[in-house]
């Protein structure tokens, strides 16, 4: 799937919105791509998200761990999946990446972008899935393949929030920690 010509919709798992990193990269290329990509999100992503940061932060305030869905909601506006159904016929790899593979194909998602390694299996139980599945590494990396201009312009917004921010952040290496280091090594080059 090339990005750039034509809007690519694109659904995240909740391993990649529950990541900061991922999260920040993926909403400022959003932002930055002027209507050719379309995030699209679910309410049980968002649940399991809102879930996962509650469980790792118990003494954070609502404004923390909800504030994280509302803006998510807010910057990917439009983008909500509702009303997919599960087909309960198909054995699932991992039953619980069903309501994905749902929503990904009642909402005409082009790309999924998962840190799940297991739900590349899912493309083993259909000839083959109406959208490609990629982890954040491939997804970030052919997003810059297709909008070089746009990725230099987030790494130099996300190298000055972060200069600010801390003097010690190393923005590569929480690119790498996330999961995504063969586009780290991409940032790189434009940082130099």
């Amino acid at each position: 799937m090339a990005m750039g010509t034509l809007t690519t919709a694109v659904l995240p798992d909740a391993n990649v919105l529950y990541s900061r990193t991922l999260r920040d990269w993926l909403a400022l290329c959003y932002l930055e791509a002027d209507g050719w990509l379309e995030v699209k999100w679910t309410e049980d992503i968002m649940a399991e998200v809102v879930y996962r940061l509650r469980r790792d932060k118990p003494l954070a305030s609502d404004q923390q761990i909800g504030g994280v869905r509302d803006r998510l909601v807010e910057v990917f506006h439009g983008g909500r999946i509702a009303g997919y159904a599960i087909d309960s016929g198909v054995r699932y790899p991992d039953i619980f990446d069903a309501h994905i593979h749902a929503a990904a194909v009642h909402g005409s998602v082009d790309l999924v972008i998962t840190a799940d390694q297991g739900f590349a299996a899912l493309g083993e139980r259909f000839d083959e899935l109406p959208y490609e599945v990629h982890s954040p590494d491939s997804f970030f990396c052919l997003l810059d393949d297709s909008a070089p201009g746009a990725v230099e312009a987030v790494t130099q917004t996300q190298f000055g929030y972060w200069r600010i921010q801390s003097h010690r952040f190393d923005l590569c290496a929480h690119l790498a920690a996330a999961g995504a280091p063969r586009f780290a090594e991409r940032v790189r080059r434009y940082l130099h």
